[in-house]
């Protein structure tokens, strides 16, 4: 599978790579949008409701230009969602801190995630690239210990720079003590983690989870395409 290639640093995504995001995320919704029904009867489709609500928090996101997660938007997306539904006015910050509750609650590791580093860490340099929040990052990666698999960790708000722009791979580059084509790359979002990679000339390696939510983009050719963390213990055979 990775043949012709040596390595002797990778790079990881955090979000639905390590971390199973979509699922905590999902439970947030739903336990948020069910504590304002009041144990009234209802035939919502849940699951449904919360593509609509996925797909509203995203063209906010597009409308204006934001360059970073944006908390508020996402409240405001649960705002019209709730209220288009259940028609109650709510309180958007106790809304907000059952959503952020629940999801920190059932935030979960996916199951190969620590055998795989703990292999990985033995002949390769790592490093953490991520986009997001600070606080939502730090709080994951304390709640798991995964600082102890990485010689480095770059979050996208405290560095100022988010995938798939090539600085933010540079610096980890740079922090790994390796040039760039030293250096592979693994993340789920294409537009975002084969992209960077490509372009700032490391090997690109796409995460094709099953019932991934990202589609192939036209034009974008990672070098790699896995859909389990596990088959990287392949690398430089």
């Amino acid at each position: 599978m990775f043949n012709n290639i040596t390595v002797n640093g990778i790079l990881l995504d955090l979000d639905d790579t390590l971390v199973d995001s979509r699922s905590s995320w999902k439970q947030g919704f739903q336990d948020t949008f069910k504590s304002y029904l009041n144990d009234h009867k209802h035939n919502f489709d849940l699951e449904e409701i919360y593509l609509e609500y996925t797909k509203i928090v995203s063209t906010k996101h597009e409308i204006t230009n934001a360059q970073e997660w944006s908390d508020k938007l996402a409240q405001a997306g649960l705002l019209e969602i709730i209220n288009k539904y259940i028609k109650i006015k709510i309180n958007i910050a106790d809304a907000w801190m059952i959503f952020e509750k629940s999801w920190k609650k059932n935030i979960k590791l996916f199951s190969e995630t620590n055998e795989i580093l703990k292999s990985l860490q033995k002949n390769y340099k790592l490093g953490l690239v991520t986009n997001g929040l600070s606080e939502h990052q730090r709080y994951k990666i304390e709640k798991f210990d995964l600082k102890k698999y990485f010689q480095c960790i770059l979050i996208s708000e405290e560095v100022g720079f988010q995938k798939p722009e090539v600085e933010i791979f540079n610096q980890a580059a740079q922090k790994l003590d390796l040039s760039n084509n030293q250096i592979i790359h693994i993340g789920d979002n294409p537009s975002h983690d084969v992209i960077g990679a490509n372009e700032s000339g490391m090997f690109s390696c796409w995460l094709k989870r099953p019932k991934n939510w990202y589609k192939e983009i036209k034009d974008v050719e990672p070098n790699f395409i896995i859909s389990n963390l596990l088959e990287l213990k392949n690398l430089n055979k």
